[in-house]
């Protein structure tokens, strides 16, 4: 430029001489030839004459657009006046005001086209010599582009508006004309179709009269969208003003030109194909009613565009749609393609569109309809990194410069070039490059990066479709039951509840799916539940919103197979998907005060305990409680549900618990054996079934059996009355129960617990209760224990361990309750039996698979070795014990 500085100078003394000799000796020019051919015809037009206007740097401007555009070196010339007026603009830079085209009255149909046509193209000029001479950056320029566009349209619009409310008359509904694609995003190309919507706002109503009479509002807003077509894409002697592709309405060229908002409302919400959110998310309406028919537009696009959740399902469209490109790009040979190649404009554009519809829907601020934008938002909210921020804005400028370069020369929408011919010696020229191969080695880098970047985020590889899938390919993979597991999946990608889209991104997910269903406890389970999981909607948004969160779908999997224990309480209440995989709650330790504040926010007693069970279990699963621990966060939730309770329905009486609640070892599905106490006679009999139903409610099972005469006897009885029968009539196996006695809530504490402690230990366990005991166990495992399959009382069961804890409680008497705690002290008192704790864990482990899955998973081959090994430790207690009772008698 300081060669062309140096020129410019000496201007106003030149001569054509001197422009020739500038043309011969300016490095910087593309194509000196087609500069020499239209300086001359500049030449001849001015009548070899150099204008005052011309007689400075400007001319040299003039003379490098002519290297760089035959197109805008034709129109320039044929519109020779036109330049005086380019030189005061070209410096300038515009705001959207100054882009207008103002109305002429009386001015014929032929008159207008021509001028719009050549005022397009004048304002064509201007950015292209700004361009070429880097007055604008790239922003500015696509910018200026589109602003032209609208300025056109508008003008457009309210021509045709004028001949038609002639012909028909007013309509009773406001009209907008929608740019789409790079036009909604302000970023059009120099030489760019343009994408198009018309759309009215209700097809209800006519128009006012006029001199061909009335239309109904769509047969109107019809002829007046087909004018603007007309209008715009004629050929006249100036040309074509654009060429305008209608393709993106719905149902394509087969449907309407022009839609109202319900039918679109209706497209949108059965019928649209998920490529069509890529289209709306540029959508802008440009010209006509924007205030109220444009918004009302856009409110809907919005819904159609956009998921509340973190959506995944577009992925699978991307891939669909490059490989059709791939398909296109393939059919060009050799050539380059600049924008649909691999690495090109188009996998820019669809990384950045991709992340806003898969993301946009839960993160509204990362959503633009102009590329630069939306990725710089990208970066901001660490949806990619500064680096892959900074490659893919370099490159798309880059590929954009080159697509624009290409295009200045004859105007035409083309994005290829052959690498070997001359076009790409210009290009490269026009790009800044001292030759071709210096261009082609840049280009080819940076279509290597973008294509990277675009792998990366949208990795192909060799998944199959789940409807691909077939029972061989299944048994491949390990199932055990493939035809069913066959079967399954076209339940699954038929049913009704199920979106197209949905049942598009299940089939997508492929292998990673059945890879998640193999890693399960139970696949049968799995494909049960997620049919009824997919019933409600709250478990279809759930599930297509976490795609991306490969730990939650492996949690929700873990979840759906276990038998009834979530799928019941997902049902009784769905909402609780929205919190059970918060990190807070997952690593809380579950206590009655952690549940009272949860009871406080969520005023719902059933839905804190679905969703505080389903957290121990995640718990429990995740290794953050052990087996022993776990059935203590079980057993809280019950303290919890009994607490407030027992505080609504203030009864008179005491509460306390045995068996499994009582000790804090309850499961999934145990009974709560409750006892009521009061100090005098009660009559809060209905009070304490109160309390029963609304435990039974919540899906307990409630055993009042241990009170004393059991059944017979009174539901609330009296201390006096339990402190007689501890004296007098209760029998043996009563002692063993009440190893595990609770008290709850009442103001019985002290004396209660003193019956109890007196009742336990003021006898001495003897050799012949002892003997009883023991009697007492083979009774239960003869009537009880069914076969190998029953794991509690059959010989080996929990029940060989419980009643070692009974036994030695009573022996040492002291009452501990817990098992693990009682086998802990038994362990670190005599080393020998140091293993029964981690036989009792790993027994009520397997109870807990078996309650929770319906079924033995871990433990399913182990079963037996573990019931010998506990049956054996029971022998050696009950020899070791004997010897002991015998040695104090």
């Amino acid at each position: 430029m300081e060669f062309l500085m140096n020129k410019c100078r000496s201007t106003f003394e030149t001569e054509w001489q001197k422009v020739l000799d500038f043309i011969e000796g300016y490095e910087g020019l593309p194509n000196k030839r087609r500069a020499l051919i239209y300086t001359e015809k500049l030449r001849e037009r001015l009548s070899h004459q150099i204008p005052e206007f011309l007689a400075d740097e400007f001319l040299f401007h003039i003379v490098i657009l002519f290297s760089y555009s035959s197109f805008l070196g034709e129109f320039l010339i044929k519109h020779i006046k036109l330049l005086e007026k380019l030189k005061t603009i070209y410096k300038k830079s515009f705001f959207p005001s100054d882009f207008f085209v103002p109305t002429i009255e009386g001015e014929t149909e032929k008159q207008f086209m021509n001028r719009i046509r050549i005022y397009k193209n004048f304002q064509m000029a201007r950015v292209v010599l700004r361009d070429i001479l880097k007055l604008a950056d790239f922003e500015e320029l696509v910018r200026d582009v589109t602003l032209i566009h609208d300025s056109i349209i508008k003008a457009t619009l309210k021509f045709a508006e004028s001949v038609m409310e002639k012909r028909y008359g007013k309509p009773s509904s406001g009209y907008i004309v929608i740019d789409m694609g790079k036009a909604g995003g302000f970023e059009l190309n120099y030489s760019s179709d343009i994408d198009l919507l018309y759309v009215y706002e209700s097809r209800y109503g006519e128009t006012t009269g006029g001199n061909y009479g009335k239309l109904q509002n769509h047969d109107y807003f019809v002829l007046l969208s087909n004018y603007i077509t007309d209008l715009l894409s004629k050929k006249t002697e100036e040309g074509i003003c654009m060429v305008i592709d209608l393709r993106l309405r719905p149902n394509g060229t087969l449907g309407p030109i022009c839609n109202d908002i319900e039918a679109l409302e209706q497209y949108y919400t059965a019928v649209a194909r998920p490529w069509e959110r890529f289209a709306l998310l540029k959508a802008r309406p440009s010209a006509g009613d924007v205030k109220r028919t444009g918004i009302e537009f856009l409110k809907l696009a919005k819904t159609f565009i956009f998921r509340k959740y973190v959506d995944l399902t577009l992925i699978e469209e991307v891939l669909r749609l490059k490989e059709l490109i791939k398909s296109k790009v393939n059919k060009k040979g050799k050539k380059i393609d600049l924008k649909l190649g691999e690495g090109g404009i188009r996998e820019i554009e669809f990384i950045v569109q991709a992340f806003q519809l898969i993301y946009g829907g839960k993160y509204p601020q990362i959503r633009s309809q102009n590329t630069l934008i939306a990725l710089k938002r990208l970066l901001k909210w660490g949806f990619i990194t500064e680096k892959e921020y900074s490659d893919l804005r370099s490159s798309y400028l880059f590929l954009r410069q080159a697509e624009h370069m290409l295009q200045i020369t004859n105007f035409r929408q083309t994005q290829t070039f052959h690498p070997e011919g001359e076009e790409a010696e210009e290009l490269a020229r026009k790009m800044g490059f001292k030759d071709r191969e210096s261009f082609l080695k840049k280009l080819n880098q940076i279509m290597k990066t973008v294509n990277a970047y675009f792998n990366k985020f949208f990795p192909t590889g060799d998944r199959k479709p789940l409807s691909v899938v077939t029972a061989e390919d299944l048994e491949k993979m390990g199932f055990r039951e493939p035809l069913e597991v066959k079967r399954f999946i076209e339940v699954l990608l038929n049913l009704k509840t199920l979106s197209p889209e949905e049942v598009n991104t299940l089939d997508v997910m492929g292998d990673r799916f059945l890879e998640l269903l193999f890693e399960v406890p139970s696949s049968k389970n799995t494909m049960k539940n997620l049919v009824s999981f997919f019933e409600k909607e709250e478990g279809r948004v759930f599930f297509f919103s976490i795609l991306s969160e490969i730990h939650a779908l492996k949690l929700l999997f873990y979840l759906l197979s276990t038998k009834e224990f979530f799928i019941k309480r997902f049902r009784e209440t769905p909402e609780i998907v929205d919190l059970m995989f918060n990190p807070t709650y997952i690593e809380e330790p579950i206590t009655v005060e952690r549940l009272k504040k949860d009871f406080e926010e969520f005023k719902n007693l059933r839905f804190v305990k679905n969703l505080s069970e389903i957290r121990a279990l995640l718990r429990l699963r995740l290794g953050r409680v052990k087996i022993e621990e776990f059935l203590k966060e079980i057993t809280a939730i019950v303290d919890f549900l009994l607490d407030i309770i027992y505080t609504e329905v203030r009864p008179d009486f005491s509460l306390a618990s045995v068996g499994k609640h009582g000790s804090r070892e309850m499961n999934i599905g145990s009974d709560i054996d409750l006892l009521f106490f009061s100090s005098l006679p009660s009559k809060d009999n209905q009070k304490a079934l109160e309390i029963i139903k609304r435990l039974e409610s919540l899906g307990y099972e409630v055993d009042t059996r241990l009170r004393p005469f059991g059944e017979k006897g009174e539901l609330v009885f009296t201390i006096n009355y339990f402190k007689k029968y501890t004296e007098t009539t209760a029998r043996v196996w009563e002692r063993l129960a009440f190893t595990r006695f609770r008290f709850l809530y009442g103001n019985l504490k002290g004396e209660t617990e003193k019956i109890v402690e007196k009742f336990l230990f003021e006898k001495p366990l003897d050799f012949e209760t002892l003997n009883e005991i023991f009697e007492m166990r083979k009774v239960l495992e003869r009537e009880l224990g069914k076969g190998q399959k029953d794991i509690k009382y059959s010989c080996g069961g929990v029940v060989d361990l419980e009643f070692i804890s009974y036994i030695y409680q009573l022996f040492i008497k002291k009452r501990i309750g817990n098992t693990f705690e009682v086998l802990s002290l038994l362990g670190d008192t005599e080393k020998k039996f140091k293993k029964a704790i981690k036989l009792y864990r790993q027994i009520r482990w397997a109870e807990t698979e078996k309650r929770i899955f319906g079924e033995y998973i871990f433990y399913s081959d182990r079963i037996e070795l573990l019931k010998k090994e506990i049956r054996k430790m029971y022998q050696e207690f009950s020899q070791w014990i004997k010897t002991r009772v015998s040695a104090n008698t």
